[in-house]
């Protein structure tokens, strides 16, 4: 398919033709892109079809990884009764309040399954470092410290070391499933800890990025991840686990154990 998109666009007066009637698709922002730069590197098959796997890989493998990483956090938890019974009464209470649809308003009032979320991606982040950036100044870049960092180098920002910092969160090391939403939960508390949500990134919240570089589809794949968790908590019975089973570390990037099992049963609804 990207193959032929750029037969179709090989010369200049086919991409004008090709453009008039211009397609809505990530293939074709790709494309158009990448005759701006006008570099064969740019415009190879190989490099498009690189990029569309990478997008695949961030919006499907990091969306599974956010849900699992949630379900095992939250059903390996000391109380995890408590927090399944508070996420389920919530759950149930949206979706009778909104006329039983999952609608883009509903899924913005789940405040407590959104900080259990949010809480899960601070403790079992997808990776140690964030915001990696290589370095692409000939003569490399001089820090504010005077340490010269030479070029192709490349600096991140250690997200662990961020997450776990008692200085942002008191009893860093311990899942606290409601950390993000007890206080928006108390009087007039929503409007003042709004900037606590999952897709709310800082500098000491890194799990989308942050700046100008935050990942666009972070609003996506909360949505996704909730309402994922929501219908198992509406539907299906977990066991808790005796043990949160451990991720397995490949290098900087942390994945969910592949070898964990759960017992679940569909739920007898009265």
């Amino acid at each position: 398919m990207i193959g032929k998109n750029l037969y179709v666009l090989h010369t200049p007066f086919e991409r004008c033709i090709y453009f008039g009637h211009i397609k809505n698709d990530f293939i074709t922002w790709m494309v158009r892109e990448s005759f701006k730069r006008n570099s064969e590197d740019e415009t190879s098959v190989h490099a498009l079809a690189y990029r569309l796997v990478l997008l695949n890989f961030a919006a499907i493998t990091t969306t599974t990884i956010m849900s699992t990483n949630a379900l095992l956090d939250i059903w390996s938890a000391p109380d995890s009764a408590s927090i399944v019974a508070a996420l389920r009464d919530e759950a149930q209470d949206v979706l009778a309040a909104h006329g039983g649809v999952w609608s883009k308003a509903a899924v913005a009032k789940l405040h407590r399954l959104d900080s259990a979320i949010r809480e899960s991606s601070r403790v079992s982040g997808v990776g140690g470092t964030a915001m990696a950036r290589r370095v692409r100044a000939a003569s490399g870049i001089t820090l504010p410290s005077g340490l010269v960092v030479p070029r192709n180098a490349t600096l991140g920002v250690s997200m662990d070391g961020l997450h776990f910092d008692e200085a942002y969160y008191p009893g860093a090391h311990d899942f606290d499933a409601f950390r993000f939403s007890r206080a928006r939960e108390a009087p007039h508390g929503e409007k003042a800890h709004g900037n606590e949500d999952l897709v709310t990134t800082s500098v000491h919240f890194l799990p989308f990025s942050h700046g100008i570089h935050a990942c666009p589809g972070r609003f996506f794949a909360a949505n996704n991840i909730k309402l994922i968790l929501a219908h198992l908590l509406l539907n299906y019975d977990v066991q808790p686990f005796p043990a949160r089973p451990p991720n397995i570390s490949l290098g900087d990037i942390s994945v969910v154990p592949v070898n964990a099992t759960m017992r679940i049963r569909r739920r007898v609804k009265v």
